[in-house]
């Protein structure tokens, strides 16, 4: 008996996602974009090996209205059905199961091949639920996942999809596509909304794009990105500084280096899961290829015996800085503030813009002081490599330089 089901072909952007896919797929579309009838799609080969689904929502509501959907779909196939589950069994012994995050823990001891989860940035602690409850399920099958919304501020979500930007994260895949993509959705209604919404809620909402929240520290950041790059040539008898903040396993080694005469950031390096040698190594590679005068490093915990570890491999002038809760915050400040005044420019590297665009600046209630930091699962490195790499040419002009001597 042949089964025929009747199947939406995919629009030329739904396909681009299906194409270029890889394990971990984190899409940020405009409204009407069809990322719910993508997830559909997405779930038919899949199925047809005989292998388990899952389906994520928010809410119970989103649930219901993408089970109806997806019942009518695959009725041809399905076998058997749980209702009051929103589960079902399909021809080839596939199955699709879906769950609500508002209860994500009853999802706990399931194994899946592949997990949908819809309107992800409008999940509550959509970081626990993916470490805790989803990401195991998938260990079975080696299973993939997709993360499908509209940004909503620079939470979790934002954090995913920068993992798909970052070559760090090679099972990781990150797509953007506005409203306007979806070759459905007249343009006459999108500009329609463009006239009447105001202008941040539009550009979240149809064009897909991440927007600061109140908290944010550093604006204007587009305006001081440069995708031009240049050679130490170009630099001939300029005086070169670096910026350096440690990492090895969790953190990042991150290495910024600036030309103080044109202004501008010529080399930033990211990486970590290497020893200190390695690392000293590489940061000095770097320091010799464009001629660094100075190179500033974070001198806290690990960063102190790497300095002196870097005083004695080079007579190039190395120094450090004490992060403290009373020396970071105008380090931070000062930053914010070049890029509000276009003082410099940076390399335009999307992991090191994200960096940029999350920061955040928060209250502490029991001591009234402002602090600063990346939200929860994000890095800052390279946030904090240029704060230094600044500080040094700062500071070269409150006081004498010294090759060689030079300390903070």
């Amino acid at each position: 008996m042949e089964i025929v089901i009747d199947v939406p072909k995919k629009h030329p952007c739904q396909q681009q996602i299906f194409d270029s896919r890889k394990r971990f797929n984190v899409v940020s579309c405009g409204r009407r974009f069809g990322k719910t009838k993508f997830a559909l799609l997405r779930a038919r080969p899949v199925l047809c090996e005989g292998l388990p689904v899952a389906y994520f929502a928010p809410t119970y509501k989103m649930l219901t209205e993408f089970w109806r959907e997806c019942v009518e779909l695959y009725k041809p196939m399905i076998t058997e059905m749980n209702k009051s589950e929103h589960q079902f069994r399909v021809l080839g012994g596939g199955s699709f199961s879906m769950w609500s995050l508002d209860s994500a823990d009853t999802v706990r001891g399931r194994k899946y091949a592949l997990a949908l989860i819809d309107e992800a940035a409008m999940v509550t602690n959509l970081e626990d639920a993916w470490n805790a409850v989803i990401r195991p399920t998938l260990t079975d099958y080696e299973g993939e996942a997709d993360f499908y919304s509209t940004p909503k501020g620079m939470g979790f979500f934002h954090t995913l999809y920068s993992r798909g930007e970052d070559d760090n994260f090679p099972d990781w895949a990150a797509f953007h596509f506005p409203t306007s993509s979806n070759p459905f959705i007249k343009q006459t209604e999108i500009d329609a909304a463009q006239q009447e919404l105001p202008s941040d809620i539009f550009r979240q909402e149809y064009l897909a794009e991440f927007i600061q929240g109140e908290g944010a520290v550093c604006r204007n950041i587009t305006a001081n990105l440069t995708k031009d790059a240049t050679t130490p040539d170009d630099h001939k008898g300029h005086t070169l500084i670096a910026g350096v903040d440690w990492g090895q396993v969790n953190d990042f080694t991150a290495i910024s280096i600036v030309c103080e005469d044109c202004k501008r950031e010529v080399e930033l390096d990211r990486f970590n899961q290497i020893d200190w040698e390695f690392q000293r190594t590489r940061l000095l590679a770097a320091m010799d290829k464009w001629n660094v005068a100075f190179t500033l490093c974070e001198e806290n915990s690990i960063g102190s015996p790497n300095l002196e570890a870097l005083s004695r491999m080079t007579k190039r002038g190395v120094g450090g800085f004490q992060t403290t809760a009373q020396s970071k915050p105008p380090l931070i400040q000062s930053l914010a503030l070049a890029l509000e005044q276009e003082e410099f420019k940076w390399l335009d590297i999307p992991v090191a813009t994200r960096e940029l665009e999350a920061y955040e600046a928060k209250r502490n209630e029991m001591t009234n002081r402002i602090q600063y930091s990346a939200p929860q699962g994000f890095h800052d490195d390279t946030v904090i490599a240029r704060c230094l790499a600044r500080e040094a040419i700062e500071e070269k002009k409150r006081r004498a330089f010294t090759v060689g001597t030079f300390r903070f």
